[in-house]
């Protein structure tokens, strides 16, 4: 029996739910992270006799955007990672039944490929999300994350 691909749109709908889930987690990590480092620093300014800044000067943008962007990162590689190697899946694509499995013989992922497919996750989003695109036009679903890890992501009946 040939496997069933799982297609552009359940898998952009998968991503979605992925990218939400780790763009909540990170959130609220830094509040609490930045939380904690704010009233840390009130505390050393009020034992100084200083006065202290409100939370929202106490930060700049290019800091809590760069800060945002390395908690996401921090988070999403063990998500994905040990997500796709040790379950074949992530909590995004669990719900449509999406797994991704090797190219060749359709069995779980080696560390490396699961490796390489974090990192080309990162290069199907550069241009415009073209390797996602790729997906919607390959014969067997490919994004170019898949075609860089030698993975292909199939749809599993229900059992």
């Amino acid at each position: 029996m040939s496997p069933r691909y799982a297609g552009f749109w359940i898998r952009l709908v998968a991503d979605l739910l992925d990218s939400l889930i780790l763009t909540l987690a990170s959130g609220l990590l830094e509040l609490v992270l930045l939380g904690a480092y704010y009233w840390i620093k009130v505390g050393v300014l009020t034992l100084q006799g200083r006065s202290s800044p409100s939370f929202d000067d106490s930060f700049n943008s290019l800091t809590l955007q760069m800060f945002n962007v390395s908690l996401y990162f921090i988070l999403a590689f063990p998500y994905y990672y040990f997500g796709h190697l040790k379950w074949g899946t992530t909590l995004g694509k669990r719900p449509f039944r999406i797994y991704v499995v090797s190219a060749t013989e359709y069995g779980p992922l080696t560390p490396w490929q699961s490796v390489l497919r974090f990192f080309g996750y990162g290069l199907s989003y550069a241009v415009f999300c073209t390797g996602f695109l790729m997906a919607a036009f390959h014969p067997q679903k490919k994004g170019f994350h898949d075609l860089m890890a030698g993975t292909v992501s199939i749809r599993r009946r229900p059992e």
